[in-house]
């Protein structure tokens, strides 16, 4: 049976040469080797007085598939791949072999090595990889429904610049749930998990990098790939750039936001939320579902909570680490990355949310945010004086924390009570005097607060008036902690439960050589929460908090606490087969929605029961 005639266009850079010369002459070839293939070559477009970007978008919906060279990479490309592929057409990868390192860089970052590229080195090679072109589609394959309970996706940036730290507070300003590919955890931007996490967008935001930021062209290589996807798709996408930065590829130039300063951003973003949250309630089912069989249309979870908090309910084990935070036993739930200590934080968050007289304070600040705080307070005062302002300072963040906390209930609650409503406007007209001001994520506040600390200092040394310990934290906070601490005994009765959960904290930080100013950051922050607790109980107010840690930072705090032992704590362990075959069995029934099933039949169903003889569950490690 001879083979369906296909029509192919041959995405590639301008330059270098003998890239573009040896695909020239490989399409010459195949043009002359048979009529089975119907290829296109991106100068052969009629682009005379045209939109050249909608001319290479209409050239790739008109084919069956995108040949595209990624032996070097090239923003326009990786677009027209991503656009490719949104758009329901086959990809066929090429890689010129003759050139240094060429696949090596292929494999670096995870966009076309899951997926399969083929090498070339000369014209004829080509010609032949030419004749035989995949027909599969990744999107039919590997789409997700709209995930209507965090339906953004943002594509978040190495270094947290203020850039990006503006986009990421306006989102969370925003109200809407929000989706992040996180390259400081994953190094590898895999074609297969970004069709899913796109498909299961109702709207993308993707920050464009300046060249001078380090990092920004392996970035600017997911952005263009990513944003190529999103139109495709056609999903309302969001991508902004500072108007400083280089001009950007051709491709998508003109479908960039550009802002001249951050103050532009939170209106851009919160715009675009809600388009977005409209967006999701009219895009139409993934391509051909039933085109997947079992084990592709099967799910076992995203490799982080963040991306899944909304759900997570479904599935969650109640484990034992989960059940002793829960009851308040522990302050400190420590745990190796990935072992699932942000998903205790979030369903420890909403089961205590849930109860009547809880007001609880979830802080996950985006990212380490500090470092500029400490460097300069370093510069101005000793060790003993810089110990004793941070402890203020963190004393100050919890209350402050607590009181927004307060705030916001008074708020819900004074929709239906104008008493409530009134209480509220109260409390935060105590908040703005002290200027805590809730706009804004957790970052963007203890950012404020810090650059405050340092220009309170600064101020300070400038008119030559000596520094001790307690001179800076007097001048820092004044008397902001005992109006704080009595605003929050006011606003609450003993029959009140306080909570404060703080994740994060360490996010960012090296797998090794960690400061010994983190550690004693997170020293000082537990010593902190103790005296809340201290006083608040003083005062007949009842004060929980739990730290989530990693396991080493959790070491080296112990290592350096005078009176080690005494933080209650829960490790978590994932030794306990057990507990790792009912946390699959949760996840398989999710994915399936089979319930009520045993776990061996929901295993079997999609994997070999034995291997060589043994349980097949037993091999994982």
């Amino acid at each position: 049976m001879p083979e369906r005639f296909r029509r192919a266009f041959l995405a590639y850079p301008e330059q270098p040469a003998d890239i573009a010369g040896t695909i020239t002459s490989a399409s010459d070839i195949l043009t002359k080797a048979t009529d089975r293939v119907a290829l296109t070559i991106w100068p052969q477009l009629e682009s005379f007085g045209a939109v050249i970007p909608d001319k290479v978008r209409q050239a790739i919906s008109d084919t069956d598939v995108l040949v595209c060279d990624v032996t070097l990479p090239n923003l326009n490309v990786y677009y027209e791949a991503g656009f490719a592929i949104g758009s329901g057409k086959a990809i066929a990868p090429i890689v010129n072999a003759s050139f240094s390192d060429a696949i090596q860089n292929v494999q670096k970052d995870g966009f076309f090595d899951n997926v399969g590229f083929k090498t070339y080195d000369n014209s004829n090679s080509l010609a032949d990889i030419l004749l035989h072109l995949p027909n599969t589609t990744l999107i039919d394959l590997y789409a997700k429904p709209v995930d209507t309970n965090q339906p953004l996706y943002f594509l978040d940036t190495y270094h947290k610049t203020d850039f990006r730290n503006a986009i990421m507070a306006a989102i969370d300003s925003a109200k809407v749930y929000c989706r992040t590919f996180e390259p400081v955890d994953m190094a590898r931007f895999s074609t297969v998990s970004i069709v899913g996490e796109a498909t299961a967008s109702s709207g993308i935001i993707i920050p464009i990098l300046a060249p001078h930021i380090d990092g920004a062209d392996r970035h600017n290589l997911r952005a263009a790939f990513l944003c190529g996807m999103s139109h495709g798709l056609g999903r309302p996408t969001l991508a902004i750039q500072m108007a400083t930065g280089a001009v950007a590829a051709i491709d998508y130039r003109d479908n960039i936001h550009w802002v001249s300063d951050n103050g532009q951003i939170p209106e851009l973003v919160a715009s675009f939320a809600l388009e977005a949250l409209l967006a999701s309630q009219s895009i139409r089912k993934p391509h051909s579902p039933s085109r997947k069989n079992a084990l592709q249309q099967l799910s076992l979870g995203a490799s982080a909570a963040e991306s899944e908090f909304r759900v997570l309910q479904e599935y969650f084990v109640e484990t034992s680490e989960f059940l002793r935070a829960l009851r308040g036993e522990v302050t400190v739930v420590a745990g190796r990355k990935g072992s699932g200590k942000s998903a205790i934080f979030y369903r420890v968050s909403d089961t205590l949310s849930s109860k009547k007289r809880a007001l609880v304070a979830a802080l996950k600040p985006d990212s380490h945010q500090l470092s500029l705080f400490r460097e300069e307070l370093l510069k101005i005062v000793d060790v003993g004086v810089f110990d004793h302002t941070l402890a203020a300072f963190w004393y100050f963040v919890i209350l402050s924390e607590l009181a927004i906390t307060i705030a916001q209930r008074y708020e819900q609650v004074g929709q239906s009570d104008a008493d409530y409503l009134a209480k509220a406007h109260s409390l935060r007209a105590n908040l703005a005097r002290l200027e805590i001001r809730e706009s804004g994520d957790f970052t963007a506040r203890i950012n404020r607060l810090g650059g405050f600390i340092l220009a309170e200092i600064s101020q300070v040394k400038n008119s030559r008036k000596p520094l001790s310990a307690d001179s800076v934290t007097n001048v820092v906070f004044r008397d902001g902690i005992s109006v704080l601490k009595k605003v929050v005994i006011e606003n609450t009765i003993p029959d009140d439960q306080l909570y404060l959960l703080f994740d994060n904290i360490d996010k960012g930080w090296p797998a090794n050589g960690v400061d010994k100013f983190d550690v004693r950051l997170v020293r000082l922050l537990l010593e902190a929460l103790e005296k809340v607790t201290r006083d608040l109980d003083g005062a007949k107010r009842q004060f929980h908090s739990i730290i989530f840690l990693r396991n080493d930072i959790y070491e080296l705090l112990v290592d350096e606490t005078p009176d080690r032992g005494k933080t209650g704590q829960a490790r978590i362990d994932w030794a306990d087969r057990a507990k790792l075959r009912q946390v699959i069995y949760r996840r398989l029934e999710a994915s399936t929605a089979v319930v009520g099933s045993t776990f061996q039949v929901l295993w079997t169903k999609h994997f070999v029961s034995l291997v060589n003889g043994r349980d097949s569950f037993e091999i994982l490690r």
